[in-house]
């Protein structure tokens, strides 16, 4: 697993080095518009360029937080826009009516603030709830507001932690970064 990740390190360091910020901007877009890809870990390798100066912090901080939001908004907005038509063309307006989804549009209505912010923490649940947020009573000033502030949270805390861990990365202690941000993911 440590070789893995160490790969995976190395793959994105490359990556970044020859695609720098837009690189950087790809990733947390897809991973925060649909796909689970790591970009907790990509952002983490971000800082920790930053750290040995290769990229800058500030611009590092500031590219993911667009593209996180940016995502986010996209998917809730197609979701309201689209969302419930979609569902019925494709036959599965069965699935709006559900009684499982009646409880999570009730569930999300009743604690969107919480629900949004904690999962910007967590890559892989954002996208869902930006749909379920998009197609609920959700509103946009809400999502706004919760989606900006989750996001600034989770970018400030993987960049700073591959920020301020970064000079462990390339060296004999680089075990002590891997595994300090595979406990982190988890």
């Amino acid at each position: 697993m440590v070789a893995s990740i160490s790969a995976l390190l190395d793959s994105l360091a490359e990556m970044f080095a020859g695609y720098g910020y837009a690189g950087l901007f790809a990733v947390s877009f897809i991973a925060a518009f649909a796909l689970p890809i790591p970009s907790s870990i990509a952002l983490a390798v971000s800082g920790a360029l930053a750290a040995e100066g290769y990229l800058n912090l500030w611009y590092v901080l500031a590219i993911a937080l667009c593209a996180n939001v940016l995502a986010d908004i996209i998917g809730f907005s197609l979701a309201r826009t689209y969302g419930h038509a979609v569902f019925e063309s494709m036959g599965l307006g069965f699935i709006l009516r559900s009684r499982v989804y009646v409880w999570l549009d009730q569930y999300l209505a009743s604690f969107p603030q919480a629900i949004i912010y904690t999962t910007r923490l967590m890559t892989e649940a954002g996208p869902t709830v930006n749909v379920l947020a998009g197609l609920s009573r959700v509103k946009f000033r809400t999502f706004l507001t919760y989606d900006i502030l989750g996001e600034a949270s989770y970018v400030l805390l993987f960049g700073l932690a591959g920020y301020f861990l970064g000079d462990a990365w390339r060296n004999n202690s680089g075990f002590l970064f891997k595994g300090l941000l595979v406990l982190i993911l988890l």
